[in-house]
C-alpha cells in the first residue's frame, strides 16, 4: 500500500474511533441517587422530584434519578456526610440540622433579621454564596445546586393562646437552631430540642406546649391535629440546600454538566422559595377544619418580641467569632443583602408552584 493511501486509511480509522466514542458517551445514561429525609408527599419530596424532572427532560432522559424519601437511604443527621463521601449523589437537607457546620448559613435563621419568607431567604443565601468567600468555604466540599430557605416559622400552641409576653414565658416550645434558641430564652420561653419527626407525638402528649416549626412542617406532619392556636409571627426562616457529590458531577460528560448547571443556582433556589412559601396558604386554607385559630400578635407583643433584638444579634456575632470568623463583617454583609430585598416579596399575591412545573 502506498504511504499516501496508508495515511488516509489511518486518518479515517482514527475519526471513526472518535465518532463512535462520542456516540457511546451520548448513549450512556446516568442514574443519580437523591436523599431526602422528608416524606415523598411533603413539599420537599415534591420539590426534588419536580427539579429532577426538569433535569431529566433537558438531558433527553440521559440523567435519571432514584429518590430515597423519608430518610430511607440515610438519616437526616447523616445526609451531608453521605453526599460528601458518595453514599448519595445528591441530598436535600437543612443547614440547621448540623449545628456549627454551616455557621454563616445559620445567620439566615436569626430571628428579627428581616427575612420573613422563603423567596427573600433564598435570594439572601445565594447572594451570600456569590459575594462572601467565607460562605463559599462552608460549601467547598460539595457541588452546590442551590442554597435556599424554608418559609418562616410561626408559633404553634397546644392549648394556650399567647396574647402577651407574660403568656409565653415559661412555655416549653420546640426550637431548632442556636439563634432561635437564643431568642426564645431572651423572651422567656423554655426552648426544647425535639427532632421534627417527633414533634407531633410530643405535642400530642403535652411533653411540649408548642413549637416553632415552619408552615411546611405544620402541613407535612399534620401539626394542626394536635394544636389549637397558631400565632402568626415570623420567628425565623431555616436555611436549606440541595448539594451534589463533587466526583459525581465531575464524572458526567460536559454536556450533562451543562444541564445540571442550567437548573442550578438561581433557578433551583428561586424554585425552592416559591415551593416553600406556597405551604403557608395551604395551612391557612385548611386549619379551620381542624379547629385551629390562626391569629396575629398585638402591636405590644411584637414590640416585646423585638426588644431583645440587639442582644440576640450580638450573641450571633460572638458565635461567629468563636468559629474563627470575623463575626461583625459577616453579619453586616448579611444585613446589607437582606436590605436589598426588603418589601420585594410578601404574601399579598398567590404563590404558585405551577410556574416551575
Amino acid at each position: 500500500m502506498r504511504s499516501g493511501n496508508f495515511c488516509k486509511v489511518w486518518v479515517i480509522a482514527v475519526l471513526a474511533v472518535m465518532f463512535f466514542a462520542c456516540a457511546g458517551d451520548a448513549a450512556v445514561e446516568y442514574t443519580l441517587s437523591v436523599q431526602n429525609h422528608d416524606p415523598a408527599t411533603s413539599i420537599c419530596g415534591q420539590y426534588v422530584e419536580a427539579w429532577g424532572n426538569k433535569v431529566k427532560e433537558a438531558s433527553g432522559g440521559r440523567i435519571d434519578f432514584v429518590y430515597y424519601h423519608g430518610g430511607s437511604l440515610v438519616s437526616a443527621a447523616d445526609a451531608v456526610d453521605a453526599v460528601e463521601n458518595g453514599v448519595a449523589d445528591i441530598t436535600w437537607s437543612a443547614a440547621s440540622i448540623y449545628a456549627g457546620k454551616f455557621p454563616i448559613s445559620e445567620g439566615v435563621m436569626l430571628p428579627l433579621n428581616g427575612v420573613t419568607n422563603a423567596r427573600t431567604g433564598s435570594k439572601v443565601m445565594m447572594d451570600l454564596l456569590a459575594e462572601l468567600p467565607e460562605m463559599r468555604k462552608e460549601y467547598s466540599a460539595y457541588k452546590v445546586i442551590q442554597l435556599s430557605t424554608c418559609t418562616y416559622a410561626p408559633i404553634s400552641l397546644v392549648n394556650k393562646k399567647v396574647e402577651t409576653i407574660q403568656d409565653i414565658q415559661g412555655l416549653r416550645l420546640r426550637a431548632a437552631g442556636a439563634t432561635v434558641i437564643t431568642w426564645a430564652r431572651a423572651v422567656g420561653i423554655s426552648p426544647m430540642t425535639v427532632p421534627t419527626p417527633e414533634t407531633y407525638e410530643n405535642l400530642q402528649k403535652n411533653v411540649i406546649d408548642g413549637c416553632m416549626n415552619d408552615w411546611h412542617n405544620i402541613s407535612a406532619t399534620k401539626l394542626t391535629e394536635v394544636t389549637k392556636y397558631i400565632l402568626d409571627y415570623p420567628v425565623n426562616c431555616s436555611p436549606l440546600f440541595l448539594l451534589m457529590n463533587k466526583d459525581t458531577y465531575a464524572n458526567l460528560p460536559a454536556d450533562l454538566q451543562a444541564v445540571i448547571d442550567k437548573f442550578s443556582g438561581a433557578y433551583a433556589s428561586d424554585m425552592a422559595g416559591v415551593y416553600w412559601d406556597s405551604t403557608r396558604a395551604w395551612v391557612y386554607d385548611n386549619a379551620g377544619a381542624s379547629g385551629v385559630e390562626i391569629y396575629a400578635p398585638s402591636p405590644q407583643l411584637v414590640t416585646d418580641f423585638e426588644a431583645v433584638r440587639e442582644t440576640v444579634h450580638a450573641d450571633y456575632i460572638n458565635y461567629l467569632n468563636g468559629k474563627g470568623l470575623d463575626g461583625k463583617k459577616v453579619y453586616d454583609k448579611m444585613m446589607e443583602i437582606v436590605a436589598r430585598y426588603k418589601g420585594k416579596y410578601d404574601f399579598s399575591a398567590p404563590v404558585n408552584i405551577s410556574d416551575f412545573k
